[in-house]
């Protein structure tokens, strides 16, 4: 450990946008992550690795190859199926297009059977993020597609064994790009809410990279467990239009006490100190009786956050980056700020309680923190990206990271 922080890989490789999960059956974590040569690798091959962390925050075994292939890879996406101690990962491959790939692993890493094509249309597909629904073994996965010059949001599902359920189908293609959809289950209704960034104020002509410089929304739907859209274009936070804020990098949690969904997004409104995260509460039937708050707000910038609702607690953990000074608004184009890992309680209905936590402040930045939580140990393992110093993402944005070193930590209240 370094400074209170477990080194889940730290070699000359670049390594970036980790994954975490619990496995609530052997009560312990499975972290994935990508890796690309680095200045002194002696090959060409990217990968994508995983190890298992224990409860109290110990490496169990040597980390695990997922895939190892010359082609890109980038941002691998996990989740734990319960009813059969498996993992699902998901990644981005690079050959002729950008496309998405899945495989089944047992509980120690091992691919069960081969890797499957979740997508494989002559377009690009990026910013995927899946959830699933344990009553019926399937996982519903979505992604914002290019196949048509504007990019828009798309689902497909399949079952535990990675078989197609239902073909990909359209979730939203409104006006302008729709990016970066998160779904969330919601088992007592037997639904998906998804939300994105969403660009319809801008339009058609707006090229996919300028996204990276236009002010943006947040709009979501409403699923059916076999996929039919049930309510669509929700405006969870619809201002780009002239208002005053930038908003993205969404996330959901389902609160499974009061049957309703806290959703949530990075903001740079006038009303907060810099950039803070705001959230709001959404319905199991996709309606939004009450405006928008703040979750997290204080001098500097607090970003990029994951949510969990704990039961046990009846309260939300909300894990994030933070710069205790202030930074450019659009932030995640060009990183040259000082990031640190905190996180924050947030009540029953989602309002913040008193008190910052410092979790990781270190050389480098500290970026795209995700968490998982062991109900048994009443724990949670944090995992991040800490940038090599020096090093700072290009204009394609932050699916393009640089990298550095996978790091994390066990916090228990």
């Amino acid at each position: 450990m370094k400074n209170n922080c477990i080194e889940i890989s730290s070699n000359d490789r670049k390594k970036s946008l980790p994954d975490v999960v619990c496995n609530s059956a052997e009560n312990n974590f499975f972290v994935v992550w990508a890796a690309v040569p680095g200045e002194e690798s002696q090959t060409a091959d990217n990968f994508i690795f995983g190890q298992k962390i224990s409860a109290s925050g110990e490496a169990l075994g040597e980390p695990v190859e997922v895939v190892k292939t010359e082609d890109v890879l980038m941002l691998p996406r996990v989740l734990y199926n319960p009813n059969k101690n498996q993992y699902l990962v998901i990644y981005c491959l690079g050959e002729s297009y950008f496309n998405i790939r899945g495989v089944i692993l047992d509980a120690d890493g091992r691919a069960v059977g081969g890797h499957f094509k979740v997508t494989d249309v002559p377009a690009n597909q990026f910013h995927y993020t899946m959830a699933f629904n344990f009553r019926k073994n399937q996982f519903f996965i979505t992604y914002n597609d290019f196949r048509d010059d504007v990019s828009s949001v798309y689902g497909v599902i399949i079952d535990d064994t990675g078989a197609v359920v239902k073909k990909e189908f359209i979730i939203s293609n409104a006006a302008g790009h729709q990016v970066n959809p998160v779904a969330c289950y919601n088992p007592q209704d037997d639904t998906y809410l998804i939300n994105w960034e969403d660009f319809r104020a801008h339009g058609d002509s707006l090229p996919a990279l300028e996204t990276l410089n236009h002010m943006t929304d947040i709009y979501g739907a409403l699923l059916a467990a076999d996929g039919t859209v049930l309510v669509n274009n929700i405006p969870m936070c619809a201002d780009a239009d002239g208002i005053d804020g930038d908003q993205r990098f969404n996330g959901i949690a389902y609160n499974s006490k009061t049957n309703q969904f806290l959703v949530s997004w990075t903001d740079t409104r006038d009303s907060l100190h810099n950039v803070g995260i705001m959230g709001r509460i959404v319905k199991a039937d996709g309606s939004m009786p009450a405006g928008d708050f703040t979750l997290v707000d204080a001098p500097g910038a607090q970003m990029i956050s994951h949510t969990l609702y704990l039961p046990q607690e009846d309260k939300y953990f909300i894990a994030f980056e933070r710069d205790r000074s202030d930074v450019d608004k659009f932030y995640f184009k060009d990183i040259t700020a000082h990031l640190g890992i905190a996180a924050k309680w947030l009540d029953a209905s989602g309002q913040p309680e008193a008190g910052m936590i410092d979790i990781f402040n270190g050389d480098g930045n500290q970026r795209f923190v995700r968490v998982a939580h062991d109900t048994k140990n009443n724990t949670s393992l944090m995992v991040w990206q800490s940038d090599f110093p020096g090093v700072s993402d290009s204009v394609e944005g932050h699916i393009m990271s640089a990298g550095g070193n996978i790091l994390g930590k066990i916090y228990k209240k």
